[in-house]
């Protein structure tokens, strides 16, 4: 008996060591699985981190242009300021000129005779356009 309960018992060894032969297997596949997704994500950490960088320069870039716009906007504001100052000066000196007063007519005087004309220019009568066609 005892020969046999050896030959059993190599029986269930071998069986187990089957078992953990297969679990190995997986567990190498599992393994591999895990490394090859842990470097997916490493290298996506990597791309974000550089995408992020390139977006910060970016940005950084675009806040710069916008202050260089912004001081060309407000130096050409300035120069419009000074030359509107500078216009309105020189009207200034024009007007210093007496101007023409236009005499103003008396009590005595007659009004223009305006009637005659406005009843000269409503005389005129033109033929309609209906008829020329």
């Amino acid at each position: 008996m005892k020969l046999n309960d050896l030959k059993q018992a190599a029986a269930v060894a071998r069986q187990d060591l089957e078992l953990a032969e297969g679990k190995a297997a997986e567990l190498q596949v599992s393994a591999k699985a895990d490394k090859a997704k842990a470097e997916q994500a490493r290298l996506e950490y990597k791309r974000v981190r550089k995408a992020a960088k390139q977006a910060k320069k970016l940005a950084l870039a675009a806040e710069e242009q916008a202050r260089k716009c912004c001081r060309a906007w407000e130096k050409a504001q300035k120069g419009l300021a000074k030359a509107l100052k500078k216009l309105a000066k020189a009207k200034g000196e024009g007007k210093k000129k007496p101007a023409l007063v236009a005499p103003v007519p008396g009590p005595d005087a007659a009004p223009k005779p305006v009637a005659e004309k406005q009843a000269a220019s409503t005389s005129k009568t033109r033929k309609p356009a209906a008829d020329s066609q």
